[in-house]
């Protein structure tokens, strides 16, 4: 099965950045294909990623509902899982599936169901799966991810992110689905680190943090003009820690590299 790694936090934070930084580290340093998913309304996972994306999840899930979708010739689950197979853009060494708006207030759970059975099914074709949540875990709470390994917990160096760090474990430990491991990690921290207020309310709130990640000009400038991810320097100081991170987090047989040929 695949090691499902799930990128949480408040908009604004760089989740997204971290998440396409995660997949990129996978796929060039580890040398393992990453099924990657955009869960995020905001969907961003995909231009950081240097990709077009055309069609969503939630597109789907309103023709169906809308019953725009001429079944003739083909059963309604076959339907919908050649439609998501169609949303997906591939390359060389990843895939992306991007989830789309948030649900209306209609019923979606037919479709969800399927969406739940696919990512069921690509987590047997692939050694990774890379997701960009939606701020809240919105995605995650409606339960078309079951099985987290290791859920990524983004906040950015300030008091209100500490608290919104904690609501999110908080949510995370009331979920109904399987988490492994969370880890808490600042991002975007200044050269001169964390304030010491910052520091005695991540202690009252008893949250350990994993990680911190510094403010990056290149990653900045790079977002900035809209170029993908992959044209950051290999030699850049957030993609280095953030291997660093990687690599003494995840399990060693997940970390053994794969020959470029295989991919």
């Amino acid at each position: 099965m695949a090691f499902n790694i799930a990128v949480a936090g408040k908009g604004g934070t760089g989740k997204s950045t971290l998440s396409a930084l995660i997949i990129r580290y996978i796929t060039e340093e580890i040398g393992k294909p990453v099924s990657a998913v955009d869960a995020d309304p905001n969907a961003s996972l995909g231009s950081l990623l240097g990709l077009h994306v055309q069609s969503t999840v939630a597109d789907l899930r309103e023709d169906i509902v809308e019953k725009k979708v001429d079944f003739s010739g083909m059963s309604k689950d076959r339907y919908i899982e050649y439609a998501i197979e169609e949303s997906i853009v591939e390359k060389d060494k990843f895939d992306l599936l991007t989830m789309g708006r948030p649900e209306g207030p209609k019923c979606y759970c037919y479709v969800n169901n399927l969406l739940r059975k696919y990512l069921d099914k690509v987590g047997t074709t692939y050694p990774f799966i890379v997701t960009d949540n939606e701020a809240g875990m919105e995605h995650l709470s409606r339960r078309t991810t079951n099985n987290v390994d290791f859920l990524m917990i983004v906040s950015e160096p300030t008091i209100v992110g500490a608290l919104t760090m904690q609501r999110i474990l908080k949510l995370a430990d009331s979920l109904p689905i399987t988490i492994r491991q969370k880890f808490c990690v600042l991002n975007r921290v200044p050269k001169n680190g964390i304030h010491e207020n910052l520091q005695q309310k991540l202690d009252s709130l008893g949250i350990e943090i994993s990680a911190i990640f510094p403010f990056d000009q290149e990653v900045y400038d790079t977002a900035a003009c809209g170029a993908p991810i992959f044209e950051i320097f290999r030699e850049n100081e957030l993609y280095r820690k953030l291997g660093e991170f990687l690599q003494k987090h995840l399990p060693a047989s997940m970390l053994q590299k794969t020959a470029p040929d295989l991919i």
